[in-house]
């Protein structure tokens, strides 16, 4: 049986995300009780809403999402149907940590996955459980929100990135010297 604690489980780096479909969970190879628990444990400290197994290196169909008490395990799901209707958002993703791009996705979708002790569920999700549910999903085909987006698009939110961290990079230094500043101001005119 495969035995996984949380602190094994890091985030892959985003040059080296899984481009394939991850492999179903074989629930008699795998304790998916302890599993989930490292997962939530793992996804909660990083400060997401949804965690892949892909994402922490692990070839399983199997991701955790959700907040606070109102959270689900998902094994082997797969999307039966999309709303006609889709709605823009805003998303972030683990894999490209401070990166925020819009993605247009299905308003509602009809799933079937299976939770933690094997048991089949068939639900109906709809606005940000659903967005959340196929951000997760298509990291376990090997799809990243970069993928979901034009190039011109991604380059504009890696662009927006680099400047942000430019302008706390500027910010902290010019806060230090001016600390520097005042201490050795502090220290000169002390000593004379």
């Amino acid at each position: 049986m495969l035995i996984i604690k949380k602190s094994e489980l890091k985030l892959v780096p985003a040059n080296e995300h899984p481009l394939s479909i991850a492999d179903d969970v074989d629930f008699n190879k795998i304790d998916a009780l302890m599993l989930t628990n490292v997962m939530l444990d793992r996804m909660t400290e990083m400060g997401g809403v949804a965690l892949s197994a892909p994402q922490v290196g692990l070839d399983m169909s199997m991701f955790v999402m959700g907040i606070d008490q109102a959270r689900i395990e998902v094994f082997n799901p797969i999307i039966i149907s999309y709303s006609k209707e889709e709605t823009l958002m805003n998303e972030g993703s683990l894999t490209y940590p401070g990166i925020l791009v819009i993605v247009k996705r299905p308003a509602s979708i009809t799933v079937e996955y299976y939770d933690k002790n094997g048991k089949v569920h068939h639900n109906e999700f709809q606005g940000l459980t659903a967005r959340i549910f196929q951000h997760a999903f298509d990291h376990l085909q090997g799809t990243t929100i970069k993928d979901r987006v034009s190039k011109l698009k991604w380059d504009m939110a890696t662009k927006r990135l680099n400047n942000y961290k430019q302008k706390l990079v500027k910010k902290y230094t010019h806060k230090k010297l001016l600390e520097i500043k005042k201490a050795m101001e502090e220290q000169t005119n002390g000593n004379t």
